[in-house]
């Protein structure tokens, strides 16, 4: 794969991330925060975000309600990201991570506000999404899961899309989505990047996990990333298996490291590496970021 043509990141499902820092966090107390951020988010974003922080030409497709897209785009571009947003009704919905110094921890808190995306909306991002594909991307990433009112034809759509123009498919998403994305041994995805309960989760119809991913991986001629906390990453290709290392780091804010390891595998496959050396610097590009309090993050905090 040419570095030049770059990685298209693709997600249905924006955010605006609030991280809320405390020095101490008591329930049923009133609370003073000690430091506050605000940074665009979602998983696509993420992704987007620390490609470009690794000097990876990458753009970032998604969509974003009208009532507060300019704040999402602003937030994007003081990243230095290439951002292009669908709009749509109502706004791009709120997370909030809530980080106790004493302890450690860390709470995200996830609301789903009641936004729906309309057909008509999904046109407009169709249509936007295969303008994008003119432009030859070499790897199509799509992560997270869509909106309510995105058909459930659109992400199997788009793997089949790019698959047909030739171009590597990064899965990171689960369920249905996921299930329906396998149309036939060449139109897959070419990496699926989960964590290993989001996989036991979407494949629960198998009765051995392992016999699931080996069968899985042979017959489509595709590979499986799957994290799993502290505990060394799995890979399987073509059903042969290797375990890869985690990086141990004391946490700050953990919101993005899946990201992050979804991105360091992209560029790392885009720049010629093996699937064990692209996995290897996504797992550098997770460690950096936990010890960040952005998400999706590798650089050193700004002040």
């Amino acid at each position: 794969m040419s570095g030049a043509a770059g990685i298209l990141a693709v997600g249905l499902s924006p955010a605006l991330q609030r991280s809320l820092l405390f020095d101490r966090f008591e329930m049923g107390d009133v609370n003073r925060s000690s430091g506050y951020y605000l940074d665009a988010a979602g998983k696509c974003v993420n992704v987007a975000r620390v490609l470009t922080q690794a000097g990876c030409s990458s753009t970032c497709l998604t969509i974003a309600g009208r009532e507060n897209r300019r704040e999402f785009e602003r937030l994007c571009r003081r990243d230095g990201m290439r951002i292009i947003t669908a709009e749509v009704s109502g706004r791009v919905r709120t997370c909030t991570t809530v980080i106790d110094r004493s302890s450690g921890l860390c709470t995200e808190l996830v609301v789903n506000e009641p936004e729906r995306v309309t057909p008509e909306e999904e046109q407009v991002f169709t249509r936007e999404f295969l303008r994008e594909l003119e432009k030859r991307p070499a790897v199509l990433v799509i992560s997270g899961s869509r909106l309510p009112g995105f058909s459930e034809q659109i992400i199997p759509f788009m793997v089949e899309q790019a698959k047909g123009q030739g171009m590597t498919v990064i899965a990171d998403y689960r369920g249905k989505d996921l299930l329906d994305s396998f149309l036939a041994q060449q139109i897959r995805p070419d990496y699926v990047k989960i964590n290993y309960q989001e996989f036991l989760e979407t494949f629960d119809s198998f009765d051995d996990m392992d016999q699931a991913i080996d069968e899985l991986s042979r017959t489509y001629g595709c590979a499986f990333i799957l994290s799993r906390g502290k505990d060394p990453t799995l890979v399987v290709e073509h059903g042969l298996r290797q375990e890869i290392p985690s990086e141990r780091r004391t946490a700050v804010n953990p919101i993005g490291c899946g990201d992050s390891m979804t991105a360091g595998v992209a560029h790392g496959l885009l720049d010629g590496a093996s699937l064990q050396e692209a996995v290897a610097l996504g797992i550098a590009y997770a460690a950096k970021n936990v010890m960040s309090v952005h998400p999706g993050w590798i650089l050193a905090d700004r002040s």
